[in-house]
This record gives C-alpha cells, structure tokens and sequence, in this order.
C-alpha cells in the first residue's frame, strides 16, 4: 500500500541491517490514521473500495465486482428495448454483480421506496410487481440470481428489433435484473431512475465445513453449499482463495487453503459474529474490484473490522479490533547486550490527530451518506493546543454503532505513540507478529506493545536466532464499546397560543336612527382587542332563526373591535349568529346563538318591500336585456344555462316587411333543449313596428325548465317603445320557481299606473300610481301599521300612542 511505504521502509531497514532466517509482519491495517494523514498530504485520490455505488455505470469498459453483504448501488445499465404500440412498454437490463448473489432487498425509483410484491420466485430467479403508489402495475422486476441456465424467454420475444437479445444472452454467473416499464402518461410519464439494495455472495465459511475441521455441509467446490454472509473475515477468506465462474477465477487472489490457517481465520470470524447492541461486531458491504489492486479489496475489509493482516512463513491471517491477551512479559535484561535499541515515545506532530469524523452509508435513508458521531478527547485538544482532525468514512459500514465504534478504534491507536525495535534473547522465539506482550522497562516505562514484526537471525550472524522485534504501543482501552450518541434534542420554544374565540365577544339588539329620524331594529357585535397577530380578520354571518337557508355575512379586519349589523334586520324577530376566526391555520366556525331584534316600528315593511323591489325590478331588467339579444334563441339558452353538449330541436317563423324607413317584423322561435342533467323547452314571439323616429316593439314570451336545481315556469309580456327622445317600457311576469327547494309563485307588473276595475259603473277602481296605493272602499278586517293619519293628521296613531289635534 502507497501509505504504508514509509514504515515498510523503516522495517526494512531495521532488519535489513540484519542477517536473518524467519521474518513475519503486519502487511495491512497498521497505523490507519497516520495513513489517511499521509495520503491527505501527498493530495492522492485513489479509488475507494465499499459497499455503495451512486452512479450509473454505461458501457463496455466497466470493471468487475463481485458484491459481499448487503449492498446497494445504482447498477450497470447494459440495455434498453421498447415495443408494442407506440412503444408502449420498455425493458431496462442492469447488473448487479460479476458473481451470483442471495436475493434483492429493496428498490427506489425516483428516491422513493417502491413497494413491491412477488409474484413468483424459484432459485434462479424472482419477479416482483410495484403494489401501492403511483407506479402500481406499471412496473416489474424480474430478479436474476446468477445461477440461470436459460436466457429471458421475454427478452427475446420482444426484442425490437428482433435479435438484439438471443438465447445465448445467459448471463451465467452475472447477477441482473430486469425493469419492465408502461408508459402512462399522467403517472409514468418519464422513466425514473432506480437504486437497488440486494443481498450479495453466497459465501463458503470454512466453520461450517466438516471436512477441514468445522461442522457443517459447506463445501469449496460445491456453489450450492454456499450462504449469504456479512462477516467481513468469511468474505476476506473467500476473496483470498478466489471468486470462479465455470473454473475461470476472475477475482480474487487464488491462495491455498493451506496457507491461510484455520485456527487464526476460526478465531478472527467468530469475532465478528458476536453480539454487540443487538447486532453482529463488525459487518461488511463491499464490492470487489477486479481492476485495484489485491491490497486496497482486502484493507476495505479489515477497515470494517479493525483489523490487521499478518503475513508469515506459515501463511497469512487476519487479527480483529479487538483486546488480545498478553503472550510474554519482558524486561531490561532480556535484551541482548550489543545490540542496538530504538525506542520513540512521541509520533511526530503532523501524524497526531485528536478528532476523527466522517461519514457511513445509511440504508434507510437509500444508503445516502451519514455522519457518524466524531471521536475526539477535549484533553488531547488542550494537550495539542489545536485541533487536529482528520476525516475517516467507512463507505463499507452500514451501521453508526459500528462506525462509532471503528473510529474510536483508529482514534484511540493513534494516541498510544510509543514503538520500539528491540533484540531479544533465543528464549522468545515463540513471539508472532500481531501478539501483545509487555516491556517492564526501568529505562523507558512498562507498556503493552503489539509486535508489528518479527525476525529471528542467521546461524552465521552475531547473536545467532536472537528474536529482532518491531513494537507499537497498544492497549485494551483502545477497543472500549462505543455506543450511539444519543441525538441532542432541542427543547422547542413552548406551543404558542392562538385566539380561536372572540374574547369579550356580545351580541347587542339595538335601534338605529336614520337621517330622516325614523328607527331601524339592529344589532351591534363587540369584543376585545385581538393580539393575535395570526389572525387577519372575522366572519360573521346571521340568519332568521325560521330561514336557516337565508344567510347573511360581513367582514370586520382584525384591528376593529365593534360591528353594526342592520342589512335583512327586521323588528321583532329571532335571529341566529356566528362568527369564524380567519387566519392561516385551521379554523371552526362557532355554534349559532340567538338574539332577538328590537321594536323598529314600520321599517321592516320598508326594508320587505325594499328587497323585493329589487329581486322583481332585476328580473325585469332581465326580460328587457332580452330584447336586445339577437343571438339565435338556442344559443341564448345554451349559454344562460351553461348546457356543452345537448340535443335539440328549434323551429322558427318570421315575416318582415320594409317601405323606404318604415319597417314592420313579426318574428316566433321555439327551442327544446335536454341533456343527461336538465331540460328546457322555450317559446318567443316578437313584434315591432318603426317608423322615422318612433319605435314600438312588443315581446310574449314562455319559459318552462326543469333541472337539478330546480324547475322554473314563467310566461311574460314586455312592451317598450320610444317617440323622439322620450323611452318607456313595461310588461308583466307570471312565474313558479324554485327558492331554497322550496316552491313559490308570483305576479309581477311594470307600469306607470295599475288598474283595477269590475266594470261597473258605480265602482271606483283600485289603483296604484305615484308610488300609492287609491282606493275607495275598503273592507279590512285587521291592520297592522306602524303610522295611522286621519283627517289630515287630526289625528294621529302609532306606537307612542294616539295624538288628537283641534283646528
């Protein structure tokens, strides 16, 4: 390894200077951070080996991996297809791994989490359906475990154009998987981009192998025996012998079984299997990369575990994290005189680091990276007298536990500084690379040392098998448990208090005084300043309490605190009211309340005859509208009553005639409408005479129409005409309608004086001009009336009593 360089040559050098027969090392895994730092300064951006990969990977030149663990990546996009009508439906091919694999986890499209359905499955392969969200039977996944004999009878069969995919497209020994896509226009309208989670290698665990000294039926050279393992060391061990398809070993480093001993490699894995928070120790997620070197695999896995590889005559082995028992105590005199000691307490400054952070793939959040909580000491700050961090992410690692804890790991190693390199006595030949033993020293203090490495001289050297040794400071404390920091969490700013009811809130009958000194039944609404800055105005509405269907409503802006109510008030009656809070949050309307008016005298007969003058002068305005439309009558109807599409029939008559500018025209049209809701049925018939500069036209007109609404018969006559510069118009209308689902009908007249008469000539008519009402006689057998006048207000009554006026 690059960052290993210089103390492989420090090593190198010590026992260089020596004539030996035996030597045994750490090769991978020492001094970690002071790697990181080394490779920090010389800016080298190598390839970094884990378990997650966010891109998309195209074309030919695409390495090979093998994935270990439970991985997750966006997949080699190897071929597209579409066919069907208009290219309805498309087939996407991604694989996954280089080596088959136990079976897919999950799957997001777009970044969100698909769920899915199987619908079928067996050990070849397993086909799922989107089941809920708006990709439901839109998409479909045929997951292809690696050990396929056959190629995809679909593929084939809608290849576009036919070839593309052969029965020769296998894919023996590649884990893949297939995305069948619909087109949908508001759902699926562009294809999303997908992220798979899936479980990688079945893996041979030589624990379960009976044949080598394990119990079990794994078997080296039997795939079938195989089961999916996250143990870091299982997949080292299997990466070290080879990964082969069909006998050809593309990844791996084909060692023998042989030189990778089965009580170290036992050892090491049980390790990793034990129970820590409600979890394995270590767990690894790795995709092996064919084209890095064997070094940077095999340190992506050791990085999972905190561990070392020692290389030794007898083979190589794996040493976990993990406290070790000490093997020999040593002190001053066993060393071998003559020879020479070197002994450092301090690491140099630039490979001191007192905080370590960086990031592990989350799975739950689509395996994005996470910040796992840093590692530092404020003493070793102090100590330091500035912060000295360095960055550490565990892109193998997919559990903060165990990225909290492999931090601390690295964190704390680091801080133990002290090496040596020693000569001792024949005696400790026993001593292996990567044993703790400790020196009892009177010069240079009593420590725990791990041997980096271990040498035994020549027969023809001076001090013949003494044991050269290479020391670095360790320490159980070094892999204390670490937990998951518990997130800080923020005590909020208490629930801040919204006004949902009027604070002082009345309902007040009052009487208002007009200018001309009449009384009017009111009512005045109060409440209390609002604080509320939430609040941006009221709503109040108000009804008779025997016409719920007739509601009133005003606005008041929050700054006012007062509201005069007088509009549909009449005197004497039960009224309802509430009001709502309007604000940008959720809001009720308040239960109604009843409030009876007050005595206003004869203005509620004004205020009466006041509404229904406009309600029948509209409608006549209406009418005469009517008049000046020279649209077909169809497309009237059609657009006053909002009809798209209908059947109809129309029928039309029409004579005109016309002498210089002397025009005379009788025209008649009839139109039936109906669709699915309503139906209408409408007959006109027009008259109009003109000459020079006066003008008369008059206008007969039924209506009848029934719809969901309602059902509305009116029949009309309208008269207008014009002489010079003076207009007048007139007319009546008959109708039954429909108001509030209630039925109602009446009789409506337009003119300057109404008559009636019996003919007889001793019977004056009742009539009504000038805005009064003439009549005769009168036979009354009650009367209601706020203000009576006899001769010529002699004498007066009304509500304050009778007044009797002399002269």
């Amino acid at each position: 390894m690059p960052f290993l360089a210089p103390i492989g040559a420090a090593l190198g050098g010590f026992f260089g200077s020596l004539g030996i027969i035996g030597k045994a090392i750490i090769g991978i895994g020492l001094n970690l951070i002071v790697g990181k730092i080394q490779q920090r300064q010389a800016k080298k951006n190598q390839k970094q080996v884990g378990g997650v990969e966010f891109e998309r990977e195209y074309g030919e030149n695409v390495s090979r991996k093998v994935a270990c663990g439970l991985v997750g990546i966006a997949g080699h996009d190897c071929y597209v297809n579409t066919y069907g009508s208009s290219n309805k439906y498309l087939e996407q091919v991604y694989v996954l791994s280089d080596f088959p694999c136990d079976g897919l986890s999950r799957i997001w499209a777009g970044g969100s989490l698909l769920s899915l359905g199987v619908i079928s499955s067996d050990p070849t392969q397993t086909v799922y359906s989107v089941t809920a969200g708006d990709y439901a039977g839109l998409i479909r996944f045929t997951f292809y475990t690696g050990i396929q004999t056959a190629a995809d009878a679909a593929l084939i069969a809608n290849s576009n154009p036919t070839g593309r995919w052969t029965a020769d497209h296998i894919g023996t020994g590649i884990c893949w998987i297939k995305a069948e896509l619909t087109y949908d226009q508001e759902k699926l309208g562009q294809f999303p981009d997908f992220f798979f989670e899936f479980r990688g290698a079945r893996l041979y665990d030589i624990r379960k192998d009976s044949t080598v000294g394990g119990v079990g039926g794994h078997r080296w050279d039997n795939y079938s025996t195989y089961e999916f393992s996250e143990n870091p060391i299982v997949q080292e061990y299997n990466y070290r012998r080879g990964f082969s398809v069909n006998d050809d070993m593309f990844c791996g480093m084909g060692m023998a079984a042989s030189d990778l001993p089965f009580d170290r490699y036992v050892a090491a894995m049980n390790i990793c299997d034990e129970d820590a928070g409600g979890e394995r120790r270590y767990r690894c997620s790795v995709l092996f990369d064919c084209d890095v070197p064997h070094g940077d695999n095999i340190e992506a896995v050791m990085t999972s575990c905190g561990g070392i590889v020692i290389d030794d005559v007898d083979g190589s082995w794996p040493l976990i994290g993990t406290d070790q028992p000490i093997v020999e105590t040593f002190t001053d005199a066993d060393l071998v005189r003559g020879e020479a000691v070197r002994f450092q307490r301090r690491r140099s400054m630039a490979d001191l680091v007192n905080a370590v952070s960086g990031t592990y793939p989350e799975p739950s959040n689509m395996w994005s990276p996470a910040g796992y909580d840093t590692q530092t000491n404020a003493s070793y700050v102090a100590l330091d007298r500035r912060t000295r961090d360095v960055s550490l992410d565990f892109p193998q690692v997919r559990s903060k536990r165990q990225a909290n804890q492999l931090a601390s790991i690295y964190f704390n190693e680091n801080r133990y500084e002290a090496t040596a390199d020693i000569v001792l006595r024949p005696r400790f030949q026993t001593i292996k690379a990567g044993d703790w033993v400790r020196w009892n020293s009177a010069r240079y203090g009593d420590r725990v040392y791990m041997v980096q490495a271990r040498a035994i001289k020549a027969l023809t050297s001076d001090g013949p098998r003494n044991v050269s040794l290479s020391l670095q400071e360790r320490d159980g404390g070094i892999y204390d448990s670490v937990g998951v920091i518990p997130p800080t969490i923020p005590i909020p700013n208490g629930e801040p208090v919204y006004l949902n009811e009027l604070q002082d809130y009345a309902v007040i009958p009052v009487l208002a005084v007009g200018a001309d000194g009449r009384s009017y039944a009111a009512f005045r609404i109060s409440w209390a300043p609002i604080e509320d800055v939430t609040v941006t105005g009221i709503t109040f509405q108000w009804r008779i309490k025997t016409e719920p269907a007739n509601v009133f409503s005003r606005q008041a802006r929050a700054d006012e605190t007062i509201a005069f109510i007088q509009e549909g008030i009449v005197s004497l009656t039960d009224y309802e009211f509430r009001y709502k809070i309007n604000a940008n949050r959720a809001t009720n309307w308040t239960n109604w309340l009843t409030f009876k008016s007050l005595d206003g005298g004869n203005n509620d007969l004004e205020v009466s005859l006041s509404n229904l003058q406009k309600d029948v002068l509209d409608r006549f305005s209406e009418l005469q509208a009517g008049l000046d439309d020279t649209r077909p009558l169809l497309e009237q109807l059609l657009t006053s009553f909002q009809v798209g599409t209908a059947a109809s029939e129309t029928a039309r008559r029409r004579l005109a005639i016309e002498v210089g500018n002397n025009r005379a025209a009788f025209d008649e049209q009839v139109v039936v409408v109906a669709d699915e809701l309503q139906a209408m049925a409408e007959q006109i018939t027009d008259v109009e005479a003109e000459i020079d500069d006066r003008f008369a036209q008059g206008r007969v007109r039924f209506t009848a129409v029934a719809a969901p609404a309602g059902v509305t018969a009116r029949f009309s006559v309208q008269l207008r005409a014009t002489l010079g510069d003076a207009y007048k118009d007139s007319g009546f209308f008959l109708e039954i309608y429909t108001d509030a689902g209630v039925l109602k009908s009446r009789f409506a007249v337009l003119a300057d004086q109404f008559i009636v008469t019996n003919g007889a000539v001793n019977a004056l008519p009742l009539v009504f001009e000038s805005g009064a009402l003439k009549l005769q006689v009168a036979n009354i057998g009650s009367i209601t009336a706020a203000d009576i006048s006899l001769g010529g207000g002699k004498v007066r009554m009304n509500s304050t009593g009778i007044t009797v006026r002399s002269g």
